[in-house]
């Protein structure tokens, strides 16, 4: 059973939400509390939504006087027969080319900020040799003045060809040289080195070639590491950039690109001109505890409850295209259907919902675009300054009061059983369950949405010259 645990498929952050969503439902299963059906042949989409919307967002008593109205939802599946699926289609299709010219480029920045970083880790494990011929470690010293000369013969001097002093101790028998080479420290070493003359003469030609170049060389390393490293700083911007201007075209091409409602929807049929439109609103309104219970004035339970109410709108239309000064245009009239549903959140729930919805909404684009920098974000960060981890936290000023902690809460542990609370010492009062507080304040939150819902819908339909009662 456990392997089978394992192998469950996780749930996408669309399941997650609804998950959420019908453990506050007002209803059971998640149902629309009201439903509004009607045809709007002669009243278009636009002041319906805006309608739901002012309403809601409008302070009593002309409206539900919401704290915060947020638009959940905005999808739409059109024939592709149909002119407004071509329309748009054009439209989504300059948004794609753009995003893709401007994605090029990142990854051109991308590659060339990673051959920056293998450049400089070379450079770094170079200086480090240097570093360590001005150690006080003897033993250090000496191996990374061997690992250089070494460096020298195989890099530098083995240009010469066969007048190398690889080529020279290998092929012409001068199989002292080589070894003399890493010995000598100084021009007064190769004197006193009991070696004949014409070798003599050849180690201290390029003893001296040697000294010269390890001055030269590292002035010139460390000139190279810091360019490149300033390079790779502007690199970094410049990608930082990029991928903050090609966000947008992304998320408008994901915008105008159209959704599937179900590979069998009934409302849209190829060959018409017809579209399906699914619109949805989210209203929360804070609950106050005192109007819970009075008792309940100085309750703290971490978050706080919400009445909140949720307006889907569904919407099958014929758009008629129209032509205006901004250009051509579509007037959308058709059948409406208004789902009202009553929820009881805490302002953690919202929070987690909207990360979701995010998360939902720019995992492909924030995938396409931050990926590459958080695999190389450790090196950028190495090379560039201290990460924070690293930063040495700021001396805190000694507490006055530190030597009265023990006395304070020798009194705390003699005034608990009484259980009131000391605020001028910061004393809390004896923990106790909450569970009973917060059913009553999640019960109150969904009887006042509830309350709304029917205030939205009995209202919606007497300005709308529905039959109401």
């Amino acid at each position: 059973m456990p392997e089978l645990a394992s192998q469950e498929k996780e749930k996408s952050p669309s399941e997650k939400i609804e998950e959420i969503k019908k453990n506050a439902s007002a209803t059971k299963n998640n149902n629309p509390l009201y439903v509004i059906q009607y045809d709007s042949l002669a009243e278009g989409l636009e002041p319906i939504y805006f309608w739901i919307l002012d309403f809601m967002q409008d302070q009593k008593p002309n409206g539900l006087g919401m704290d915060e109205v947020i638009k959940s939802k905005d999808e739409y599946e059109a024939a592709v027969g149909s002119g407004f699926f071509s329309d748009l289609g054009t439209k989504a299709t300059r948004m794609q080319e753009q995003a893709m010219k401007m994605m090029g480029t990142i990854n051109t920045v991308v590659r060339s900020v990673i051959n920056l970083i293998y450049d400089l880790r070379e450079f770094e494990i170079r200086l480090g040799t240097y570093d360590d011929i001005k150690s006080e470690n003897k033993d250090k010293k000496e191996s990374a003045e061997i690992a250089l000369r070494v460096l020298w013969m195989d890099q530098v001097d083995i240009k010469r060809g066969r007048g190398s002093i690889n080529m020279l101790a290998r092929e012409l028998q001068f199989v002292t040289l080589r070894d003399a080479f890493i010995y000598a420290k100084s021009e007064e070493d190769v004197k006193n080195l009991d070696l004949n003359d014409r070798v003599k003469r050849i180690l201290q030609s390029r003893l001296n070639e040697y000294l010269k170049w390890k001055d030269y060389s590292e002035k010139e390393l460390r000139k190279r590491f810091n360019i490149e490293r300033a390079y790779l700083k502007s690199q970094v911007n410049s990608l930082k950039y990029y991928t903050a201007w090609v966000k947008p075209y992304l998320i408008a091409a994901k915008k105008l690109g159209m959704n599937n409602f179900g590979p069998n929807n009934p409302n849209i049929v190829n060959l018409f001109n017809n579209v399906e439109i699914h619109l949805t609103l989210m209203g929360k309104k804070k609950i106050d505890p005192r109007q819970v219970n009075e008792d309940y004035a100085n309750l703290d339970l971490g978050t706080n409850y919400n009445s909140c109410i949720e307006t889907e709108i569904l919407f099958r239309t014929v758009p008629k295209a129209t032509q205006s000064q901004q250009g051509l245009i579509y007037l959308h009239s058709g059948k409406t259907q208004v789902n009202f549903r009553a929820y009881s959140f805490t302002d953690k729930e919202l929070a987690e919902m909207d990360k979701l919805k995010t998360e939902e909404d720019l995992e492909l684009i924030e995938g396409m675009t931050e990926v590459s920098l958080k695999e190389i974000q450790e090196d950028i960060e190495y090379f560039l300054g201290k990460p924070e981890s690293e930063k040495k936290e700021e001396p805190k000023a000694p507490n006055p009061f530190e030597g009265f902690k023990g006395l304070a809460k020798g009194f705390k542990e003699a005034v608990k059983p009484f259980g009131y609370v000391y605020d001028t010492l910061n004393f809390k009062s004896p923990s106790f369950d909450k569970s009973f507080q917060e059913k009553k304040l999640r019960e109150a939150a969904k009887e006042d949405a509830k309350a709304k819902c029917y205030k939205m819908y009995d209202i919606y339909k007497k300005s709308h010259g529905m039959f109401a009662w």
